[in-house]
């Protein structure tokens, strides 16, 4: 059976170094069980789920380097061997990388058949060769097959790192053969340094940008976020509690300047219902989530028809994006309104949503939510974008 490890995003106790050379940041307890897992005889098989975004594909990278480096360290690996730079370089001989690829961007048999014939084979550089299979869930049921056969009989000194956002849609006998490592989200503090230091931000703008890709620093990362996105988002939040002072037919006339907007969050939002993030017709709870995010998805953005007419698709996505984003307003309003503040999902705003939040009653707050769930649900149904906005536009409360 698999050995199956739970590792919240909480610090581990003193006695529980991470390995200083991995590069996963905000998992301390889950890279310290794997450090310890990689140390005498590491496991064949290592299946890493994670929320998307979060660090599971990380970490599996991070396992993928410990195991082929020449003089690997308690700190994971040495970062200054020839393997190492190999790695480092992805063009380490004895590392396949597999992700998923294609229209229906999925994993099929011809790779993981291509993978099964070269882990046969004898080491190029010597030591081990090691399979990294990225979002593994993408796996179709025939190559998770094919990997099965792989896993029942695996070669000596093989050993296959499978990074996933959640593991149902595999096979019981693929998790059964692999020693399981979950994550959660990554530590908030952790995280938000992470993403100053790589972007260039300030802790504020750091902070603001992890709440609106729901705790996930990866598709920040990815996107290469900046902090025009961090003052939009908090533009668009101030343009919608500033409608609760404006008059029905006035919202209407803005309502094309808010859809342009939100297009600026999309890179950088998550998208609603992804990776187990959220139930029909709601969202991952403290992010104002976006759909279609180029950040947390292969696929490409829809793209504008020739004069800058944008797409259907583009019309949904800027209008769902708009609707995820004035649910979070509508939600904090709430909580503002049920003398509950400490549970904002942006508290940075408290200034703004408290005078706002008071000029209509508990139950008003909590009806708009509801409208704005029934309309994200309409979307869902193929409803029309832009008069779903309006009559989003017209309900909303005027205080």
């Amino acid at each position: 059976m698999a050995k199956a490890v739970s590792a919240p995003a909480s610090q581990p106790d003193a006695a529980t170094r991470p390995p200083a050379r991995f590069a996963t940041r905000g998992h301390d307890a889950a890279a310290s069980r794997v450090a310890q897992l990689l140390t005498g005889v590491p496991p064949h098989a290592l299946l890493i789920v994670g929320p998307r975004g979060a660090g599971a594909g990380t970490l599996a990278r991070d396992v993928a380097a410990t195991l082929l480096c020449i003089s690997p360290q308690s700190g994971g690996a040495c970062g200054e061997c020839r393997a190492c730079r190999l790695v480092a370089a992805e063009s380490h001989a004895d590392l396949a990388r597999i992700s998923p690829s294609g229209a229906a961007d999925e994993i099929g048999i011809t790779p993981i058949r291509e993978l099964e014939a070269s882990l046969a084979l004898l080491p190029v550089e010597g030591g081990r060769r090691v399979a990294l299979i990225e979002r593994a869930d993408r796996m179709s049921e025939p190559a998770q097959n094919a990997l099965l056969k792989t896993l029942e009989e695996p070669p000596a000194q093989t050993h296959i790192i499978l990074a996933a956002a959640e593991d149902s849609s595999l096979l019981p006998t693929i998790r059964s053969r692999c020693a399981v490592i979950r994550l959660g989200l990554p530590d908030s503090a952790a995280a938000s340094e992470l993403i100053a230091t790589r972007l260039g931000l300030d802790a504020a703008t750091a902070t603001r940008l992890l709440r609106m890709s729901g705790g996930r620093p990866g598709p920040l990362i990815d996107a290469g976020a900046s902090g025009d996105a961090a003052r939009a988002h908090a533009a668009l939040r101030r343009q919608i509690l500033d409608f609760v002072g404006i008059a029905p037919h006035a919202r209407l006339r803005q309502l094309p300047t808010l859809i342009a907007d939100a297009s600026a969050i999309l890179s950088v939002a998550i998208a609603d219902g992804e990776e187990g993030g959220a139930e029909e017709g709601g969202e991952p709870e403290g992010a104002d989530a976006a759909p279609e995010s180029a950040a947390t998805s292969t696929k490409k953005s829809p793209a504008k028809r020739a004069g800058g007419k944008p797409t259907p698709a583009e019309r949904r996505a800027n209008a769902k994006a708009l609707l995820h984003l004035w649910r979070g307003v509508a939600r904090d309003l709430a909580l503002v309104s049920s003398s509950a503040p400490t549970s904002v999902a942006f508290p940075e705003d408290l200034h703004e949503l408290t005078p706002v939040a008071a000029r209509c009653a508990q139950t008003t707050w909590r009806d708009a939510l509801i409208s704005l769930d029934r309309a994200l649900a309409a979307l869902r149904r193929n409803g029309n974008p832009e008069l779903l906005l309006d009559a989003i536009a017209l309900r909303w409360p005027r205080g």
